[in-house]
């Protein structure tokens, strides 16, 4: 898209440019669709199992340091 002077001019070239994607058959604004609760819940998952290895990891290292470190 070029810069435009006015706002007319830029509404004009978006009026043509959704006149031809309806032309081809593309609707501009689809229907919005509908949420998917099993995303988050895949992603909290997700999330929550790298958390948990991360602090094990963590406290593994932990207990390793201090067993060195005890005589």
């Amino acid at each position: 898209m070029a810069r435009h002077l006015t706002v007319e001019d830029e509404l004009a070239e978006l009026a043509q440019i959704v006149a031809e994607a309806e032309a081809e058959g593309i609707d501009p604004w689809p229907e919005p669709k509908p949420e998917r609760p099993w995303a988050k819940w895949t992603i909290a998952t997700f999330v929550t199992v790298m958390m948990l290895s991360w602090v094990s990891q963590l406290l593994f290292r932990v207990v390793e340091i201090t067993r060195e470190t005890v005589p």
